[in-house]
C-alpha cells in the first residue's frame, strides 16, 4: 500500500513486521533519558466527562462520591435556566451514529467571570444550556477508547483556567497567560491576544497588537539549542500562539525561529485549507519519522476542521491521531524513543462533574500555605479549569493504565523540563506545587526489546473510513435530541491498573469553643488542595492549599447544639464527611496505617461525657464492628482492608451522627482504580 493509505488506515501489519530486526538485542533497563522525542497534539474543546465519563475504571459517571448540589441533588442533576423550562438537566448521550451529534455546534466557553456564580458547581445547564450535559461512549469514540485501553489515561488533568482557547494555549506554550509575571491584559483570560484570523501567514504581525512580551518555552528551546518544531496547517484557529509573542514576530523567513515556529508544512496553502484534512501535515510528520529526523519536541497544530472543536467531528480527530501514531509505528526505531501526548486546550461548554482545585486568592475562598502570586484576575481566582481528556501513548505507558495525579497544561512543560533540562520560570508557585510533572504516568523500567515490541498496534481499530462515514452521517442523519434522559448513565464496569501517586493525606477534626476545627495534613512531597463544602448552608466550596510536608488549620463556626454537615475532598478520591444532628454527640476521628499497610488503625474520641455506641462499617469488605467510645482518651480500632487493593471506604455511625472516611493508601507500588463497593 502507498504511504497515505497506510497512514489513514492505521494498519499495524506493516509496522509489526519491521520490528523483527530489533529482537534479540540487549534487554538492559533504562530511564527518562531514553526519551528522545516528545510529540504533543493539543486538540480543541472537549471535557473529560463528555468524552470519557463512560470509560471503565476512571472517575467519571461511576464516581461513587459525586459532589452534592444545593437542594440535595448529585452534581449530575444540573438545574436548567428558566428559558429552557427550568427543572433538571441530566447527562444524555450524543449518539454519533444515529444522529449528526458528531458535527453539532459548540457552546459558550468564555472566561467564567464570576467565581461566586460557579462556587457550588451548579450552573452548567443554566449558563451553557442543556446541551452541556451531552456525552459520548466507546461506540462514538472507538479509537480513543482503544488508546486508553492500550496506554495511559489521566483522569485528573485540568485545563489551566475556566475560559477559552487563547489563554489556555498560552499556559500550554509558555506556562502563563501573563498573570504570573504581573501582567493582566485582556489576553490573560480571553482570546484577546490570539488573533482568530484563519488565513494570512503574517496575521499576527499586525502592528495594532504589540505582542506578548514574555518568553515562550519554544523560545527557550531555541536559545538552548534543543531541537523543536511546530507542524501546522492554515486555518488553524490560531492554535499556534507563537506569532502572538514579540520574540516570534517580524521574523526573517529564512530564520530558524520562523522555520520551526511560524512556517506552514509543505503543501498547505490558504486555497486548500478547507479541503486538505491534515494530509499535508500527516505527510510532513510521517516523512520526518521515516527518516528519523524528528526534533526533540514537536507540537502538532492541524486546521480547524481536524481539531475536534465543535462542530468538527470527533471522527476527524481520531483519524488524525490514528495517522500520526501509525507514522510512529511504521518506524519502530523512532517509536521506541518517542512519547506522544494527546490533550485538549479547554472544555468548550461541556460539563465535567469534578469541582476543580482552586487557588484561594481571597479569604472567603479558603486559604493557602503556598504563594498564590499570579493566580488572580481582577479579584477572581484563575486556576484550575474543568477536566479535559489526556492520553499518553509511548513504550513506557503501555498497559491500559490510569494516572490520577493532579495535572494541568503546565504539567506538560514540567515534563519537558525534567527530560531536557530547560526550566520554565513563568509557571506560578501554586501550580508548580499542586500540579505534577507527568512522570508518575510512566514506567521507565522497560527493556530495549519491550520498547521495540509493536504488537499493540495491530489491536487498534482502523481509522481508514472515519472521514467518509462521518461526512455521510453529518449530511443525512437527523440532529440529536437535547436532553430527555433521567438519572446517571451506567458507565462501563470494572477497574484498570493504576499508577502509584505521591499523596499521603489526612484531616483531623477537633471540636473547640469556636466550632469545628479541621487540620489539613499533607505528608506528601507535593502540594495538595483540600476542598470543603458545608452541605447545610452551601456557601460555596472553600479551597485549602497545603504545601509539601505541611499542615493548615481552619475553623467552621458551628455553635453547640447546631447540626453540621461538612465534606472534605482531595486528590484521587480522598474524602471525609462529618455529619451530626442538633444536640447530639460529636465524634472526633483520626486514622493511621497499621499491620504492614493491611489495616487502618482508627482512633475515635469525643468530649460529651459518657459512652457513645458506634458502628464502623468497611464498605469494601462488608465487615462491621461495634464499640463504645468513651470520653477518657477515646478508643482505637483496627479495621482490616481488602486483600485485593489498598482502597478504603469506612462508615462511622452512632446516635445522631455519621462520618465517612475514604481514600487510597499509597506505598510506592501500583494498584487498581477505585472499585465501586457492592
Amino acid at each position: 500500500m502507498d504511504r497515505r493509505t497506510f497512514l489513514l488506515g492505521a494498519s499495524g501489519a506493516a509496522a509489526a513486521t519491521q520490528v523483527a530486526a530489533a529482537k534479540g538485542r540487549s534487554a538492559a533497563r533504562g530511564g527518562i533519558e531514553d526519551i528522545e522525542h516528545v510529540v504533543i497534539l493539543m486538540q480543541e474543546n472537549r471535557s473529560f466527562d463528555h468524552y470519557f465519563g463512560m470509560l471503565r475504571g476512571v472517575r467519571g459517571f461511576a464516581d461513587p462520591r459525586p459532589a452534592i448540589l444545593p437542594g440535595g441533588h448529585p452534581v449530575w442533576a444540573q438545574r436548567k435556566a428558566d428559558r429552557d423550562g427550568g427543572e433538571i438537566a441530566w447527562p444524555f448521550r450524543l449518539d454519533t451514529h444515529a444522529t449528526a451529534a458528531g458535527c453539532f455546534g459548540g457552546l459558550d466557553h468564555s472566561w467564567k467571570d464570576s467565581q461566586i456564580r460557579w462556587q457550588n458547581w451548579d450552573v452548567w445547564a443554566d449558563q451553557k444550556g442543556p446541551q452541556t450535559m451531552g456525552y459520548m461512549t466507546r461506540e462514538d469514540l472507538p479509537f480513543y477508547y482503544a488508546l486508553a485501553d492500550a496506554f495511559t489515561i489521566c483522569d485528573a488533568y485540568h485545563c489551566s483556567l475556566q475560559g477559552p482557547t487563547g489563554p489556555n494555549r498560552l499556559y500550554h506554550f509558555s506556562g502563563t497567560s501573563g498573570l504570573s509575571l504581573g501582567l493582566d491584559g485582556e489576553y490573560a483570560v480571553t482570546n484577546g491576544g490570539c488573533d482568530d484570523n484563519p488565513g494570512a501567514d503574517m496575521a499576527k504581525d499586525d502592528p495594532r497588537f504589540p505582542g506578548l512580551p514574555w518568553k515562550s518555552f519554544a523560545g527557550r528551546l531555541e536559545e538552548a539549542g534543543v531541537s523543536w518544531r511546530i507542524y501546522q496547517e492554515y486555518a488553524n484557529f490560531s492554535d499556534n500562539p507563537l506569532g502572538s509573542f514579540v520574540e516570534f514576530r517580524n521574523l526573517d523567513r529564512a530564520s530558524s525561529r520562523y522555520r520551526r515556529g511560524r512556517a506552514w508544512v509543505e503543501g498547505s496553502t490558504p486555497e486548500n485549507a478547507e479541503t486538505s484534512r491534515a494530509h499535508h501535515l500527516i505527510e510532513a510528520f510521517a516523512a520526518d519519522v521515516a527518516a528519523d529526523r524528528l526534533p526533540a519536541i514537536s507540537w502538532i497544530v492541524p486546521q480547524m476542521q481536524m481539531s475536534e472543536h465543535p462542530d468538527a467531528p470527533p471522527a476527524y480527530g481520531q483519524m488524525l491521531t490514528g495517522a500520526l501514531i501509525a507514522a510512529l509505528a511504521a518506524n519502530p526505531k523512532v517509536w521506541a524513543k518517542t512519547v506522544f501526548i494527546l490533550n485538549y486546550d479547554e472544555n468548550d461548554g461541556y460539563f465535567d462533574h469534578m469541582v476543580p482545585p482552586m487557588a484561594a486568592t481571597q479569604p472567603h475562598f479558603g486559604a493557602s500555605t503556598v504563594s498564590l502570586r499570579g493566580e488572580e484576575y481582577k479579584g477572581v481566582p484563575v486556576g484550575l479549569g474543568p477536566r479535559v481528556p489526556m492520553l499518553i501513548v509511548s513504550p513506557w505507558t503501555r498497559g491500559g493504565w490510569i494516572n490520577s495525579q493532579l495535572f494541568d497544561h503546565t504539567s506538560v512543560l514540567r515534563f519537558l523540563e525534567r527530560r531536557f533540562g530547560i526550566a520554565e520560570p513563568n509557571i506560578s508557585p501554586w501550580r508548580r506545587s499542586v500540579c505534577g510533572d507527568l512522570v508518575t504516568a510512566f514506567d521507565f523500567d522497560v527493556s530495549h526489546d519491550e520498547r521495540h515490541d509493536m504488537s499493540w498496534f495491530t489491536n487498534l481499530p482502523s481509522v481508514r473510513h472515519y472521514l467518509d462515514e462521518s461526512d455521510a452521517i453529518c449530511r443525512t442523519a437527523p440532529k440529536p435530541t437535547i436532553g430527555g434522559s433521567h438519572g446517571v448513565p451506567s458507565a462501563e464496569t470494572g477497574t484498570r491498573p493504576a499508577r502509584a501517586l505521591p499523596y499521603d493525606l489526612d484531616v483531623l477534626p477537633n471540636w473547640t469553643p469556636e466550632g469545628m476545627a479541621l487540620r489539613f495534613v499533607n505528608r506528601s512531597p507535593v502540594g495538595v488542595v483540600f476542598a470543603v463544602q458545608d452541605q447545610i448552608s452551601f456557601p460555596g466550596w472553600r479551597h485549602y492549599t497545603v504545601g509539601a510536608q505541611a499542615s493548615l488549620d481552619a475553623v467552621w463556626a458551628i455553635a453547640e447544639g447546631e447540626p453540621h454537615a461538612l465534606v472534605v475532598t482531595g486528590p484521587n478520591g480522598f474524602y471525609r464527611e462529618y455529619r451530626g444532628d442538633a444536640h447530639k454527640p460529636r465524634i472526633e476521628s483520626g486514622m493511621h496505617w497499621a499491620q504492614g499497610d493491611s489495616a487502618i488503625l482508627l482512633t475515635l474520641a469525643h468530649k460529651s461525657g459518657g459512652a457513645i455506641p458506634v458502628t464502623v462499617h468497611c464498605r469494601h469488605t462488608g465487615a462491621k464492628q461495634e464499640l463504645l467510645v468513651t470520653a477518657d482518651g477515646g478508643q482505637r480500632l483496627s479495621v482490616p482492608l481488602s486483600a485485593a487493593h489498598r482502597w478504603y471506604d469506612l462508615g462511622i455511625t452512632g446516635p445522631g451522627l455519621s462520618q465517612r472516611l475514604c481514600g487510597h493508601l499509597e506505598n510506592g507500588a501500583p494498584d487498581i482504580s477505585e472499585p465501586v463497593p457492592a
